[in-house]
């Protein structure tokens, strides 16, 4: 699939708004209500907020080291949605920004996230990254997760591996 630049920004800011109006619509139930509910050695947390460290693949990105921020919000147990901010060190200066859609099983969290790369090499293009990743509680709301991300832009595929450090509350 390909998406002209100048839709981009406009494709990215109507699924962000549609995101936010349901979160602002949606209410946390009684039962999920306070700082986290305990499911299969895997602590529930409303909010995950972290810092992903990895590496690309070779091509388009040149094997570049990747730094992001990573946010989401359940919206139940097995539902969230966030918002990815990353940054690829390359010639290129590459930023991806995307809105995962996630699906969790347990510790498993399985996504969608459409959003755009922009670099100077490239310029801005439409992207839809799919990933997966599996936390690991290290304590006090604290987790490392290992993730493995596939973007697909402008009829080529990317892939990311690495890890997300997050803390959720």
């Amino acid at each position: 699939m390909y998406w002209k630049p100048e839709l981009d920004a406009k494709l990215f800011l109507i699924i962000a708004s549609i995101i936010l109006s349901s979160l602002a619509c949606g209410e946390v139930s009684s039962s999920e209500a306070g700082h986290g509910l305990e499911r299969a050695e895997h602590e529930l947390h409303k909010n995950v907020f972290g810092v992903f460290a990895g590496v690309a693949s070779a091509g388009r990105r040149e094997k570049g080291f990747a730094l992001g921020l990573e946010y989401e919000r359940r919206v139940n147990e097995s539902f969230g949605i966030g918002a990815v901010a990353e940054y690829t060190f390359d010639d290129g200066d590459f930023w991806v920004f995307a809105i995962p859609f996630a699906y969790h099983k347990n510790a498993w969290k399985f996504y969608v996230a459409p959003g755009m790369e922009k670099s100077s090499r490239h310029g801005t293009e439409g992207l839809v990254r799919l990933g997966a990743e599996y936390a690991i509680e290290i304590g006090s709301g604290w987790e490392i997760s290992p993730q493995l991300n596939v973007d697909f832009v402008d009829g080529e595929d990317v892939w990311v591996v690495g890890a997300l450090f997050a803390k959720g509350f």
